[in-house]
């Protein structure tokens, strides 16, 4: 994906989700590819809930952190209003995992995105939806931290 352009990294680097400068973070990489936000995460084992699995609540993270990367594609930056996410499979650790959000509704103050994370083989693993509230013009001029 280093031919596409990075989204993440740079606004919030203490971020939990994305942040370059957090070190406990996933540090997650987003990109833009077309009108869609796209990273990669390989599970490790302290994300472990269920033996030998990923814990729920950080594929419960994944979706929230790229809810709000849906948004950049379109020069939209928002905040997690409202999220919700369904477990569709098992997640094994070591398994690279692809993680895809989507724009498909926005207004004035809000807008709307899905987001698909698969497995090798095209496989559901989770999904989601929510609604980010847009930022103020002037924050994305503040300082980060």
């Amino acid at each position: 994906m280093n031919d596409r352009k990075r989204l993440s990294g740079t606004l919030t680097p203490h971020c939990f989700g994305c942040g370059d400068a957090n070190t406990r973070g996933l540090r997650l990489e987003i990109f833009q590819d077309g009108t869609d936000a796209v990273a990669t995460f390989t599970p490790t084992p302290d994300l472990g809930g269920w033996p030998e699995r990923l814990h729920g609540g950080v594929v419960g993270l994944l979706v929230d952190e790229m809810l709000v990367y849906a948004g950049a594609p379109h020069d939209l930056w928002g905040m997690t209003a409202k999220v919700r996410y369904w477990l569709r499979k098992p997640i094994p650790f070591g398994v690279p995992l692809s993680l895809r959000s989507r724009l498909i509704q926005r207004s004035d103050r809000a807008y709307r995105a899905t987001v698909a994370i698969h497995m090798p083989g095209d496989v559901l693993a989770a999904e989601g939806e929510g609604t980010c509230v847009l930022r103020p013009a002037e924050a994305e001029t503040a300082p980060a931290g």
